[in-house]
């Protein structure tokens, strides 16, 4: 015997119609790691963070708060 299947139709409420033209910022933090001890990979480092940094603090709906580190 075949179910029945009810269909609701969306509706918009004037609270989320509102709501839509509101931009909301995400909390990123960026992760930057250098996996041995010689000199070439600390200025792999510096650069992973200024170019994570500087593409985070980019963006307008993104709001950079920090930075993390693994060396």
């Amino acid at each position: 015997m075949p179910k029945e299947i009810l269909t609701i139709p969306a509706t918009i409420r004037s609270v989320s119609a509102q709501q839509k033209n509101i931009t909301i910022k995400r909390k990123v933090a960026a992760y930057a790691r250098v996996s041995t001890d010689r000199d070439e990979q600390l200025t792999s480092y510096e650069a992973q963070v200024n170019y994570y940094t500087n593409y985070i603090k980019s963006r307008e709906d993104w709001e950079f708060v920090g930075m993390y580190a693994d060396m």
